[in-house]
């Protein structure tokens, strides 16, 4: 449901979704009660948490400004340019992060999720063959230490 029920449209100026992104719910409140004088504290407060939860959000299937038949949009699950390329570098951890800034209702786990969906399956798989067979990647390190020791060491006794 619409978290504001009157015939009249909502409007969201672009002061409502720069205090969001900035991370400050109650001025992005105070800017939308401005912008709509007929709306209520709470009215204003669950908009601006729809917002705040996912920005793009599709209208809802009661509202009066829903097109309908072949005037509908397709649903698109996008992300930001930001985001996007920290997925396309394998950084999904800053990726998630930059999900939260971008959109600050979503808790730790959603932006997680979001990022595995979009993430590819190529690219996880390249991740993995760079591991050598056998090797954990935890102490081949020592392996290589040993190495270079051993070989120092003969080479210090050849030259002698």
């Amino acid at each position: 449901m619409s978290a504001v029920n009157h015939a009249g449209r909502l409007h969201v100026p672009l002061t409502v979704h720069d205090a969001l992104r900035r991370g400050k719910p109650d001025e992005a409140v105070r800017l939308l009660r401005t912008a709509n004088p007929s709306l209520d504290a709470s009215g204003a407060r669950d908009a601006v948490q729809r917002l705040a939860a996912n920005p793009s959000d599709p209208l809802d299937d009661d509202d009066a400004y829903r097109p309908a038949g072949a005037d509908v949009p397709t649903a698109t699950d996008t992300l930001p340019t930001e985001v996007a390329a920290k997925i396309a570098t394998g950084n999904t951890v800053d990726a998630a992060r930059r999900l939260r800034d971008a959109k600050p209702g979503l808790s730790d786990a959603e932006a997680r999720e979001a990022v595995a969906r979009h993430g590819s399956p190529l690219l996880s798989e390249a991740r993995d063959e760079t591991v050598v067979r056998g090797d954990s990647g935890r102490y081949g390190w020592v392996g290589w230490v040993l190495a270079i020791v051993i070989v120092g060491g003969g080479l210090a006794v050849w030259l002698g």
